[in-house]
């Protein structure tokens, strides 16, 4: 009997002090029971290998494969005639025009092909703006905030004491960024900037482009012009 209590005792006091620190902040790597495949034996794209004669851990392609999606061999690939999207409109996957200048304002044309298959005009409407801001609640808010101020969670986190600090968090509210060509933003978004990581791979470019235009709502939102305001906001601030 005292021994079962002797081990009960002792386990109580063990999980009582692993499951303490539950929840705390902390710069250390977590504890990890179970690593559920977190740390498995891998081989690293290009990396070596000495299982193989050549020393290679990637294989070459089977000979006659064909990429799918990045124009290499198209005629292999797609049906004659098939024309690209975007090649069609390189300024709605760049940001920039023919120039190579930034995009003041929105691409003219979208992605989307007519019934003449010709490119449709791109339009900034509701569910543009509900894209974008569930694009920007899922990517972006973490770091700039609710209101693209610059006072998400991420530096809140960093203000704790003992934490490394995170003074390169954008607030895209300043008059920098307000002053930002509207293809410059899109080109943070898709390459990052900084400490920003790049969202290219995260996002389409119907997706960064709706995230872009929530930007542009919530920078309006926090200093709308007097000519813009409602009429009834303007009575009320009379």
């Amino acid at each position: 009997m005292r021994l079962a209590l002797a081990i009960l005792a002792l386990v109580t006091v063990a999980a009582v002090s692993f499951l303490e620190f539950r929840g705390k902040v902390s710069k250390e790597p977590p504890v990890q029971v179970f690593d559920d495949m977190d740390n498995q034996s891998k081989l690293d794209p290009q990396g070596g290998s000495a299982f193989f004669a050549d020393g290679r851990a990637s294989r070459p392609a089977v000979p006659g494969t064909v990429a799918r999606a990045t124009g290499l061999e198209p005629a292999k690939v797609l049906q004659p005639g098939y024309r690209r999207a975007e090649s069609m409109n390189p300024e709605f996957v760049t940001g920039k025009d023919a120039a190579g200048a930034w995009l003041a304002a929105f691409p003219r044309l979208s992605l989307k092909l007519g019934a003449d298959g010709q490119l449709l005009p791109y339009k900034v409407d509701a569910d543009v703006l509900a894209l974008g801001r569930k694009k920007y609640g899922i990517h972006c808010a973490v770091c700039h905030g609710a209101v693209a101020d610059g006072a998400g969670i991420l530096k809140a986190r960093s203000a704790i004491e003992g934490a490394e600090s995170m003074p390169t968090i954008a607030n895209l509210q300043t008059t920098l960024y307000r002053a930002y060509p509207a293809g410059q933003i899109y080109d943070v978004i898709t390459h990052g900037k900084n400490t920003m990581m790049p969202y290219g791979e995260f996002l389409t470019p119907e997706e960064r482009w709706a995230v872009v235009a929530y930007v542009r709502a919530l920078q309006l939102s926090q200093a709308c012009p007097p000519e813009l305001a409602p009429e009834s906001v303007k009575a009320t601030a009379k």
